[in-house]
């Protein structure tokens, strides 16, 4: 059974537990193909463009053990939704050979939660990117029906199975949850609504709010996301989340866009 997998290495893009120093980062496994066709991804060369490599089960297992080898503090499981049967065979053959590392899920949140129930136990971190309140949004931008109770019914199924976040004595990340959402530029109200979705589940969890939206793609049919979110715009949304009582969590600074659009045809697709 083949996986088809766009790049793997360690990176540092993602929260500051989950990367730690510049000698350990995420051991990141990016998968091809995704079930939204998001008009403004951000790793587009692999999700709906099919760049990638065919491997098996146990190539990915190795993967895994390789990742954790070079000093990476997790395996960063990236678009893994559609892949998950194999992801859970490797898993299981990579513990079984001496993986102790976490799994991390780093998804899209759209996941039935008969999916997700088929990786407790497996996945130690759930990093899921909350999108929309706005289901016409959800339609719109990335051609799905009903997102925001989907996303909503995920998360509450990640929690379920691995708790809020926790970190160890060094400020790693170990297991639960961390919620993303990314601010789209003339959708200030949509960002509002899904903070005020995620107050409604619990106002204690992670949250990271993301500024890194960088147009890019055709974006003709789409003007209003041909920029970068605004000052006010993001202050706009920062403020609010504050205003709900999230307390724990984080907020990308100014500069993050650019440094964040990957190049999957090179060897090292991330800036470092």
């Amino acid at each position: 059974m083949k996986i088809k997998i766009g790049w793997h290495g360690k990176h540092f893009g993602e929260e500051p537990p989950l990367v730690g120093n510049k000698n350990q980062g995420a051991g990141g496994v990016f998968f091809s193909y995704c079930h939204l066709h998001c008009v403004f991804c951000q790793n587009v060369q692999i999700s709906q463009q099919k760049l990638g490599n065919d491997y098996s089960v146990e190539d990915l297992a190795k993967i895994m053990l390789v990742l954790q080898k070079q000093g990476a503090l997790n395996v960063d499981l990236v678009t893994p939704t559609l892949w998950w049967k194999q992801i859970k065979e490797a898993a299981e053959i990579a513990r079984a050979e001496g993986l102790t590392i976490p799994l991390m899920w780093n998804s899209n949140a759209f996941e039935p939660k008969q999916l997700l129930r088929n990786m407790n136990g497996v996945v130690d971190i759930y990093v899921p990117d909350f999108k929309y309140s706005d289901d016409e949004s959800g339609f719109k931008y990335s051609g799905i029906k009903n997102y925001s109770q989907a996303a909503k019914d995920a998360v509450k199924e990640m929690l379920w199975q691995v708790g809020k976040f926790k970190m160890d004595e060094n400020g790693i990340g170990q297991r639960g949850v961390i919620v993303r959402h990314l601010v789209l530029p003339n959708n200030v109200k949509n960002s509002l609504g899904v903070l005020d979705i995620l107050a409604e589940i619990d106002i204690n969890m992670h949250v990271s709010l993301m500024r890194q939206y960088f147009p890019l793609n055709d974006l003709t049919k789409y003007p209003e996301l041909t920029r970068e979110v605004n000052d006010e715009e993001w202050k706009t949304v920062y403020e609010y989340m504050l205003d709900l009582g999230f307390k724990n969590g984080w907020a990308q600074d100014k500069d993050s866009a650019p440094m964040m659009i990957p190049d999957f045809t090179k060897e090292q697709p991330f800036s470092l």
